[in-house]
């Protein structure tokens, strides 16, 4: 996930074999050759997945002008998803292997520390020995991106793994997790993007919210009559307010997120149903035919989901998350041992710090695992997490 780029591709028969594609083959092939493989029962997070998935690559694929095409894209991207999220879903059985992913984590974002640390300060990325050789800078900053497709997604990924490296370390008292955890901190930054860092601030507060983390409901209930409050309050929306207002990089496309989200509003009849399919939204030459844009670059997830495949995906998307969410969250609150508590409440803040980061970036690429063993954790919890001896 870490140590090789997304954007590299094998192509066979006309067939692109992606690096996170390759990933996913060869864990459902590793779940096929093993003889011991754990048995794993299905639940509510589980189908929200695969209806989410289905409902998502059926929409694009019937509204499209190039159905054949749509459809092979479509197929293509729905093995990726189902194999990945099939094979995380077995890889995560017991309590320890939440340890044991955490502790992976913590090595992999040390060994990669050196990488981003001489690219962010020399300008150069070492991964372009296997396809990444692009730099972007803005503003006169360097953006750090490693391995990584775009420099916001390295900055993504070490704001929602902080969570659950720092949950390793209350646990363990690793000199090893405080240093992972420094790193991620340090990528955020290297990245120099907005987003990321707000991710990142929010990802701290919850953190710190530990020991409060009985009263969260109380403290949603507050955030939500902020929210309105900030909304009908100020002359302009509340999403005016945090891509503008809370911009923290000068030079981010923070007004560009809020013309997304005024654009998709005005566009709503045309989009609801089932998406845009292979066509895509032209909402650049209509409403910021200024800015002399290629294409509509649709950086919020949840739109993204919207676009492609209409309102329905896009509401079982977002169940999807609060549902997970809720689960981790409850079980961190549950949880009789305090060594647990830190354990799933790192995965709970993992959780929100992707819905956060949804509003200001679209994933692709090796982040998307992360956000599928997000949701693979939530759904072994919702089985009731189990010990190693008690398999």
């Amino acid at each position: 996930m870490c140590f090789l780029p997304a954007d590299i591709s094998i192509n066979l028969a006309g067939l692109d074999f992606q690096a996170v594609r390759v990933l996913a083959i060869t864990g459902m092939l590793s779940l096929f050759f093993t003889s011991d493989v754990p048995e794993v029962r299905f639940n509510e997070i589980d189908k929200l997945f695969v209806g989410y998935i289905s409902l998502l690559a059926l929409a694009y694929v019937l509204v499209s002008v190039n159905m054949f095409g749509a459809f092979i894209n479509q197929a293509g991207r729905f093995v990726d998803s189902i194999f990945l999220y099939y094979f995380l879903r077995h890889l995560i059985v017991t309590r320890e292997d939440l340890n044991k992913i955490a502790r992976v984590f913590i090595w992999c974002i040390i060994f990669l520390s050196p990488f981003i640390i001489f690219e962010f300060f020399y300008g150069e990325n070492l991964f372009s020995i296997v396809g990444r050789d692009k730099i972007s800078v803005r503003g006169g900053e360097i953006r750090a991106a490693g391995s990584f497709s775009h420099p916001i997604l390295l900055g993504s990924f070490a704001a929602a793994v902080l969570p659950m490296i720092w949950s390793n370390y209350k646990v363990s008292r690793k000199k090893r997790a405080l240093l992972a955890s420094a790193f991620c901190i340090l990528f955020v930054f290297a990245c120099s993007s907005s987003g990321p860092i707000v991710c990142l601030i929010s990802c701290l507060i919850l953190l710190c919210f530990f020991k409060y983390k009985e009263h969260s409901k109380t403290i949603v209930r507050i955030g939500f009559v902020f929210i309105l409050f900030i909304h009908f309050v100020r002359e302009k929306s509340f999403w005016h307010f945090i891509y503008v207002r809370l911009s923290i990089k000068g030079s981010s496309t923070g007004y560009h997120r809020y013309n997304l989200v005024e654009a998709a509003i005005r566009e709503f009849k045309n989009w609801w149903l089932a998406g845009y399919g292979d066509i895509g939204p032209d909402w650049h030459d209509k409403y910021w035919s200024w800015a002399h844009a290629a294409f509509t670059d649709v950086t919020n997830h949840y739109l993204l989901i919207g676009v492609k495949g209409g309102v329905l995906p896009m509401i079982l998307f977002v169940v999807l998350c609060y549902k997970s969410l809720k689960i981790l969250g409850k079980y961190a609150v549950s949880a009789d041992a305090v060594e647990d508590q830190w354990l799933w409440w790192g995965a709970t803040v993992m959780m929100f710090t992707h819905c956060v980061t949804f509003l200001s970036v679209a994933y692709f690429g090796q982040i998307t695992m992360l956000l599928y063993m997000t949701f693979a954790i939530a759904a072994f919890t919702k089985g009731g997490p189990v010990n190693e001896g008690e398999r």
